[in-house]
């Protein structure tokens, strides 16, 4: 067991460092007060090599490990959590669930746009009454010729109407449970497709979230992905990378307000002291470093195991349960650290803690992880699931 990184993987973070410190971190803020990411900055990520690192090259990815990518988003992050997702969504989620059960016809017709930043991906699970509940969902696909139908309702989507493609779970012959559920893709522009309104959110304000409405939305048949049947597991194993990579923008976010309050807390005096003399603000800074190295272990180790962007679903839901819950309480410990200034919003520690508390939530509460890590500990399927 190595817990060292290869020099290759530290240049990259090196690299993915000094692009964010430059190209990122003074533009942050705007983003967050106008609560949108311009498409030219997007494809700058596109243009780093950003899109598709985990995606073979024959598909035009840059054939990197999950870590590698991982090691990106966590960098990315600690400036910007809203361009740290977008890097998430465009190397895993629904672009792994095309390189590992789509056809090759669609990986030669989707993948290399993405990788190019030519179209963007969103994914489309989450109904009004099926979140965690995610087998109860309704979106209906009815077979007709050479098209399915759609119709249905979807919310909280990340990059809803601001995307080209999205891989939308619906049910397939009105088949009951989890065998009546495949992903199809849908693109832009399709009759009976409608983006619907934006959600307002508190944090991670850079990237739309709203809703996409389905109003008899004819898709060609040779979009379907995954077909419906036993393969709702397969839809569920390609999301848990996902699950990592969000943990790792949580990760950034909690280790780049770390960062910036103790460089503060480091200058800042008190009873003519620097407050970080004071034995109190060293255990706080004890704590959070180890909480963000505990974290960090966690992510590099189901990045590490992964295959082909899935990685292992509880190694998946420990990361993400353990790095979500810990960026909330690091970002808010950072805050407390700077006082008052720390609740200003001329300081970007505020916007962090914002962004932060999506992870619990998005992706997979951390409830369902529990549950999750739970039946791997017990070795049966729990009645909640």
């Amino acid at each position: 067991m190595d817990f060292q990184l290869a020099e290759q993987q530290k240049e990259l973070a090196a690299h993915a460092r000094a692009f964010a410190e430059a190209e990122i971190a003074p533009y942050a803020a705007q983003w967050d007060v106008e609560e949108h990411i311009p498409r030219a900055q997007i494809q700058k990520y596109a243009d780093a090599g950003w899109f598709g690192m985990t995606l073979p090259a024959e598909y035009g990815g840059g054939g990197y490990s999950a870590l590698d990518a991982i090691l990106v988003i966590e960098e990315v992050a600690r400036h910007c959590g809203v361009s740290a997702r977008i890097i998430v969504d465009h190397n895993f989620g629904a672009v792994g669930t095309i390189l590992n059960f789509g056809t090759e016809e669609q990986r030669r017709r989707v993948l290399p746009a993405i990788c190019r930043g030519e179209k963007l991906m969103s994914i489309g699970m989450t109904e009004p009454e099926a979140g965690s509940a995610l087998t109860d969902l309704t979106t209906s696909a009815r077979e007709e010729g050479d098209v399915y139908v759609l119709n249905g309702r979807k919310h909280w989507i990340t990059g809803a109407g601001e995307r080209e493609y999205t891989l939308v779970y619906a049910r397939f012959g009105d088949v009951p449970g989890p065998k009546g559920i495949g992903a199809i893709l849908v693109e832009e522009g399709t009759p009976g497709f409608t983006p619907g309104p934006r959600i307002p959110s508190l944090g991670v304000r850079g990237v739309r979230e709203g809703e996409l409405w389905f109003d008899d939305a004819r898709v060609p048949k040779e979009n379907l992905v995954v077909p419906p049947g036993s393969a709702f597991r397969h839809l569920m194993s390609a999301y848990n990378g996902q699950r990592v990579g969000a943990s790792a923008v949580a990760l950034g976010l909690a280790q780049g307000a770390f960062d910036y309050a103790l460089a503060y807390a480091d200058e800042r005096r008190q009873f003519g002291k620097r407050i970080t003399d004071f034995q109190a603000i060293q255990f706080k800074l004890a704590d959070m470093a180890m909480e963000l190295d505990a974290a960090r272990l966690l992510i590099y180790r189901a990045a590490a195991n992964a295959q082909a962007t899935i990685t292992d679903r509880y190694e998946s839901s420990m990361a993400k349960i353990f790095a979500s819950e810990m960026a909330i309480r690091v970002t808010s410990g950072a805050i407390q650290l700077m006082g008052a200034e720390g609740y200003g919003r001329h300081h970007p520690v505020e916007r962090m803690y914002r962004d932060a508390r999506a992870f619990t939530l998005a992706g997979g509460s951390a409830e369902i992880q529990r549950l999750g890590v739970a039946t791997q500990i017990l070795g049966r399927p729990l009645p909640q699931q």
